[in-house]
């Protein structure tokens, strides 16, 4: 009744209305875009939440204005209102299948409230058991995000990735695991795996014997120590690096 009495007082004003709102919607539409398709960055659960609830107040506000607009001419009606829909799933598409991904994981494998006092591993495991590589790996990046001190979130969340092509993305992650680990043996596996992937799969060889030359600083004593000084020698000379004559 509110929104029809609205249309009585001036059809200029509610177009006003409308564009105000589609304002917001448009921007925070090709943000959340940008963020996850762009930059790969994970939105928090209380983002996608709000977003959620947004999206229906924009939709049932804009729904009963294109009502009142256009009640008297259905085709119109039927095309507006399919625009506005393909709009939303152009912009929020991939916000709505993580969001609806996230609400049937925790109804099938509930983990407790969204901020545990200890990282709860299900929702991931629960991805991954599904071959849903993308979604466990969203799933271990947002634990090493809120639980900071965890090396098994980011080493999961890398080597989810690496099974779905991504090795320019898992590879920060499996630096940011090998930060966590004290372990000089369970630190050079995954060191002898990063420098595989900066090696073999991205070509950047001076990253690689950066992942090594660390090791060595971190682990000089270590009993594989010297079998990783030999990688670092083998590998191609760093870029712009001057060779010293040799003397006697």
């Amino acid at each position: 009744m509110g929104i029809e009495r609205l249309g009585m007082v001036g059809f200029d004003l509610a177009w006003v209305l409308s564009g105000l709102f589609l304002i917001p919607y448009l921007v925070w539409g090709v943000y959340l875009l940008q963020q996850r398709l762009v930059r790969d960055v994970e939105l928090d659960r209380a983002v996608e939440l709000f977003t959620v609830v947004f999206l229906i107040l924009f939709f049932g506000f804009e729904f009963a204005l294109i009502k009142i607009w256009l009640e008297n001419d259905i085709v119109s009606l039927v095309f507006a209102v399919l625009a506005l829909i393909v709009s939303g799933f152009a912009l929020y598409g991939p916000l709505l299948m993580s969001f609806g991904s996230h609400l049937l994981v925790d109804v099938l494998m509930p983990t407790g409230r969204y901020n545990p006092p200890a990282p709860r591993y299900g929702a991931a495991e629960g991805f991954e058991m599904r071959g849903d590589y993308e979604g466990a790996a969203r799933e271990f990046i947002s634990i090493a995000r809120r639980f900071p001190k965890e090396a098994r979130a980011p080493l999961r969340a890398a080597d989810n990735l690496m099974k779905i092509g991504r090795p320019e993305v898992a590879a920060p992650w499996f630096e940011a695991a090998l930060e966590l680990i004290k372990d000089p043996e369970e630190s050079l596996s995954i060191v002898n795996r990063l420098c595989d992937i900066y090696s073999n799969e991205l070509n950047q060889h001076d990253e690689a014997r950066e992942v090594l030359e660390e090791y060595i600083e971190r682990f000089p004593n270590a009993p594989y120590a010297d079998s990783v000084r030999r990688r670092i020698a083998a590998l191609p000379e760093p870029v712009g690096a001057v060779h010293q004559p040799v003397t006697e």
